[in-house]
């Protein structure tokens, strides 16, 4: 398989989505997006961090900020540059679309780094199958170029980038824990991704140990601030104070994969084929990846807002793609090894449910 070629292919595709969609609307700005665009559009052009103003122009009314501010962080510096060039009111389109535009760019070179990642464990026809799987048949597509304002697209690269420091012979506890934190940076649930890291604490010395929590906490820290600043206290995170809670005897665990609405394995159903995948994977770590799956569904599962307000597919398992595509790349190493041929997989499996993806994404798109 000629790699670059698909990743053309797929970059073309997310570029051509985001740009066509944005043109339509005529901005990228909408819904949890408004509260993220607000931290960058309010510390670069007011100097603050008071967002009354925002949220006047954008229609909505809340208290304070409770979006995370690790994507905001991430276009911060494009934003910057956009105003120094623009030098307008900061809320045009001319400065959403670069803002987007990043996240577009970091969910591809989020999939690059997955199949470098994959590579060390499967075959390269297997890993870019899955690859190709999680561009195109997961929710991953329309979090990158579609709804790209939001966290979603930049906690699908955190999580690539994470795996990759961990899994890596040549980076430092430190720099992996500063991976790790800014997971949490971006999706605070996502700290849950520490799980994997287990089985290497309990081998590396005590020092490297409290290397890798320093990185965490260097790279948490600027969310500890935010939270002070805002609330006056940084330990106590506002989607607990604002009326939103967690209730674990009573979890919504099956109705978080198979809801109507958005159920993960029922809106995207490759997922599905990456859970079972797993059964073909002969590694120690096989138990460590669906243990994690199943904490964060878990998690979701007994959220007081479990459906995910206006979520395509489950959006807050996005950061888990990266971790099912090793599912994914198993059962195509496995099939392959059958005398499958990728590109039957390609046409009989990954082909067909892009095509439901995408026919899927355009009703979501409609019904909005």
């Amino acid at each position: 398989m000629k790699q670059a070629k698909w990743f053309l292919i797929i970059a073309a595709i997310y570029l051509l989505g985001y740009l066509a969609h944005a043109f339509i609307l005529q901005k990228t700005v909408y819904g949890d997006g408004i509260y993220y665009f607000s931290w960058i559009r309010s510390a670069i052009v007011d100097h603050d961090i008071n967002f009354t103003n925002e949220y006047a122009h954008f229609g909505v009314s809340a208290r304070g900020n409770k979006h995370p501010i690790g994507a905001p962080l991430f276009w911060l510096p494009w934003y910057a540059q956009a105003h120094a060039i623009i030098g307008k009111s900061g809320y045009e389109l001319s400065y959403q679309l670069p803002v987007g535009l990043i996240s577009v760019l970091a969910a591809i070179s989020g999939l690059i780094l997955l199949f470098r990642l994959l590579k060390f464990h499967f075959s390269s026809s297997a890993s870019m199958l899955a690859v190709l799987s999680i561009a195109g048949a997961t929710n991953l597509l329309f979090y990158s170029s579609i709804d790209t304002v939001n966290s979603h697209a930049i906690s699908f690269f955190a999580a690539t980038v994470f795996l990759s420091f961990l899994y890596s012979k040549n980076v430092s506890p430190f720099l992996t824990g500063c991976a790790l934190g800014f997971c949490a940076l971006v999706r605070p649930q996502d700290a849950i991704l520490g799980i994997l890291a287990i089985p290497r604490l309990f081998v590396i010395p005590a020092k490297a140990g409290i290397q890798f929590f320093l990185g965490i906490l260097l790279a948490f820290f600027p969310q500890l601030l935010a939270w002070y600043a805002l609330y006056g206290t940084p330990w106590t995170s506002p989607y607990l104070t604002g009326g939103e809670s967690f209730t674990w005897w009573s979890p919504h665990f099956l109705n978080v994969l198979f809801s109507p609405t958005n159920g993960l394995f029922l809106w995207t159903p490759i997922t599905i084929l990456a859970t079972l995948g797993f059964l073909f994977w002969k590694d120690a770590r096989r138990s460590w990846f669906l243990a994690l799956f199943a904490v964060e569904v878990a998690i979701v599962g007994s959220w007081s807002i479990w459906w995910q307000g206006a979520s395509y597919s489950g959006r807050m398992l996005v950061s888990t793609l990266p971790v099912l595509a090793f599912g994914l790349s198993a059962l195509y190493g496995k099939l392959i090894s059958l005398g499958l041929r990728w590109k039957s997989i390609l046409l009989a499996i990954i082909g067909p449910l892009t095509i439901i993806n995408i026919l899927l994404i355009i009703r979501f798109l409609l019904e909005a």
